[in-house]
């Protein structure tokens, strides 16, 4: 079986990084949607592992790149990119509604106790910590 080349392993060393950082853009996608937040926070390690090696590949094809594959590699990255910050950008809104229910629900349970009662219950909250 021949050998390949080192330029060659070198190319394919950085599209392997890509597909996967493609592939853990849409797992992060499906954890996101699916509210499996473990799976999520997974997608999100293993990013940044894959991340990093992308970027050790690149500096290790350095001497075989070319600008046609620089160019291909920059739109596929900037595909990811553009998909992990509109990912961020749902994450944070859904963490502000989060924040934003608890606060009330915490309102709530303070009002509850300065009008007497012992302990303020759940069931007693008005609806304000059931999931919409």
């Amino acid at each position: 079986m021949a050998r390949l080349p080192e330029s060659v392993k070198a190319r394919e060393a950085v599209e392997r990084e890509v597909r996967e950082l493609e592939r853990l853009c849409a797992e992060l996608e499906k954890s996101l949607v699916g509210a499996e937040w473990e799976a999520a926070s997974d997608a999100i390690a293993q990013s940044r592992r894959v991340t990093h090696a992308f970027l050790n590949a690149m500096e290790s094809a350095t001497a075989v790149r070319d600008e046609a594959f620089d160019a291909a590699v920059y739109a596929r990255m900037r595909r990811v990119f553009d998909i992990r910050q509109d990912q961020l950008q749902r994450l944070e809104a859904f963490r502000a509604g989060i924040g934003e229910k608890l606060s009330s629900f915490a309102r709530w349970k303070t009002f509850a106790r300065s009008i007497g009662a012992k302990k303020a219950r759940a069931k007693h909250s008005v609806g304000l910590d059931s999931r919409r």
